[in-house]
């Protein structure tokens, strides 16, 4: 079982590490650590947070674009437009940098809620980036490494 503090705070100790597969033994904590997590991102006016951003190597991310809220556990890109997309994004772990990234613009997507059931979406536009930057999170990717060099 995953235990997350009442205080959520961020650190970089395990963002450069490739995250663990969550498991669905305690889904009521999963929920929970999921809710916690929406509302930290929230109180930073963020639209995503992944685990590793607070110290967590697991593979859940939570995100809210629009009205829409996602709990992300498992998170996969099943399939990519090659229509791109540019953007410039921010990250809650870099406060005050903004970096222009370009990524497919459609996505497929598979992930499982807190309780192990597979959902399987089609993301457009802002989503599906929001998607991918904190799918990178999980893969030990930060935004930087994402600009050309």
């Amino acid at each position: 079982m995953i235990k997350i503090s009442q205080k959520i705070k961020l650190t970089k100790k395990v963002l450069y590490n490739v995250a663990k597969p969550m498991d669905f033994d305690y889904p009521q904590q999963n929920l929970i650590m999921a809710n916690r997590m929406h509302a930290f991102m929230r109180d930073n006016d963020a639209i995503g947070l992944a685990a590793p951003q607070i110290g967590i190597s697991r593979r859940v991310f939570v995100m809210q674009v629009s009205e829409v809220a996602f709990n992300c556990f498992n998170p996969e890109i099943l399939e990519s437009s090659d229509e791109l997309m540019t953007f410039e994004e921010g990250c809650l772990s870099f406060p005050d940098e903004f970096l222009t990234i370009t990524r497919p613009k459609t996505i497929k997507v598979q992930y499982q809620d807190h309780t192990g059931a597979v959902i399987v979406k089609v993301l457009k536009d802002i989503t599906s980036i929001c998607f991918q930057h904190e799918l990178d999170h999980l893969n030990g990717i930060v935004f930087h490494d994402r600009t050309p060099t």
